[in-house]
């Protein structure tokens, strides 16, 4: 009796240490709902640990069950107030009562594809980890992030150094070569809000998207791809932060169609007209810089959609154009460009260009820096300083809203 009553405490103490196994990444995301939710990945057989939640355990779900290429996800959602996040003796980020330091980055993967391969091997020029680390040393309280996590859509080409043995092609493998690994020390630091990217788009990375970082339901295997989730609404400090999926469609051209979709997602959020607004969209509405012999302008749809729709403090945040740069627009909403946070950058010179005419609209100015880096948005005082991949400050621009220019940058 005694020998079978070892038995059942070793089997128990067993079945607690499934509960329990450590995942090797744990996150915060901000989600819809003005909710947070707290996620992790499973690389073994286990079940879903338990989250101490304002030291109350508590259960989490499987948001996505294990697959061939990829691996289980569990999720709890939790209200944005709670107070600590716990998984084993690993605390995970809360928001603050007070957010003030907003870190934004965008376009951070490797880009390996048919004509492009980037060193990715190569710190200095594939810098996403260092980068992450440097964001981390900033303290920030909540990391926005302006899409394109995936870019190693093909082989690295035969005989290159610069990215031998990289993984590539949408599975686990290369999502943790290109997001998660490099970007593990941004899960310790601060609650994550994730904007999706045209490489997380249908027909691309867009099943990892789903089962790692969208802010709804997980989207199971066997359903339809849906081209454009609803965007959400949270609130910082007094400014509306609208998260957009701008993943679907192209730049250059529209349709009757799309533009009735982006403006009907907007209407349903009933934002209030006096309100300010930080709109967070992968394509940027506004660009100026001459990619191989053509000028891009930015996103035709975005331009013609929510033209006098939104209130007038509204400054668009994007990435998708791999530079640096803040449009201040003479009659249209305001734009900053981060798409500068790892991947094979374009060129643009360090420049000030006064009264540009972008494709028939006017921007009073066009500010732009070359170079890898991020942003942090002081909510105190509106301003964004801008930092290279070591933590060096490159620039700085404040945001007026009660100057007819309302971008001062230097």
């Amino acid at each position: 009796m005694k020998f079978f009553k070892c038995v059942m405490i070793v089997l128990l103490g067993s079945l607690s240490f499934m509960t329990y196994a450590q995942s090797p990444y744990q996150w915060v995301q901000m989600v819809a709902n003005n909710q947070l939710s707290v996620r992790a990945i499973l690389l073994k057989d286990e079940l879903c640990p338990k989250v101490s939640v304002n030291n109350i355990p508590t259960a989490m779900q499987l948001r996505a069950p294990k697959v061939a290429n990829f691996p289980a996800v569990c999720e709890l959602l939790v209200s944005r107030d709670t107070q600590s996040i716990k998984i084993q003796q690993r605390v995970l980020p809360t928001l603050p009562r007070e957010v003030n330091r907003i870190a934004i980055l965008g376009d951070t993967g490797c880009r390996i594809n048919k004509v492009s391969a980037q060193a990715c091997n190569d710190a200095e020029a594939w810098p996403f980890r260092e980068l992450s680390e440097s964001i981390t040393s900033k303290t920030p309280d909540i990391i926005l992030h302006v899409g394109d996590y995936f870019y190693r859509e093909s082989p690295c080409p035969e005989g290159n150094k610069g990215c031998q043995g990289s993984p590539s092609g949408y599975n686990w493998d290369t999502w943790n070569a290109d997001w998660f690994t490099p970007a593990s020390s941004l899960f310790q630091s601060s609650v994550i809000a994730f904007s999706r990217g045209n490489h997380e788009g249908c027909s691309r990375a867009e099943n990892g998207w789903f089962r790692f970082l969208s802010p709804w339901a997980y989207q199971k295997t066997g359903q339809a791809c849906t081209e454009m989730e609803k965007p959400y609404l949270f609130k910082l400090k007094n400014v509306n932060y609208i998260m957009f999926d701008s993943s679907y469609g192209q730049d250059d051209h529209t349709s009757d169609a799309q533009l009735a979709l982006y403006k009907k997602a907007i209407e349903q959020l009933k934002i209030d007209k006096d309100s300010t607004n930080i709109f967070l969209t992968h394509r940027p509405m506004w660009t100026y810089n001459k990619i191989k012999s053509k000028y891009y302008y930015g996103n035709l749809t975005q331009q013609i959609a929510f033209k006098d729709l939104l209130p007038t403090h509204t400054l668009f945040i994007a990435g998708h154009a791999h530079y640096l740069q803040t449009l201040d627009m003479r009659t249209d909403y305001d734009q900053l460009i981060i798409g500068n946070s790892g991947t094979k950058l374009y060129k643009i010179s360090n420049s000030m260009k006064r009264a540009v005419d972008i494709n028939k609209h006017m921007a009073n100015f066009v500010y732009s820096r070359s170079g890898f880096g991020y942003g942090i948005l002081t909510n105190t005082g509106k301003a964004f300083r801008f930092y290279n991949q070591k933590g060096g400050k490159v620039g700085e621009c404040l945001w007026l809203l009660d100057k007819s220019s309302s971008l001062n940058c230097q």
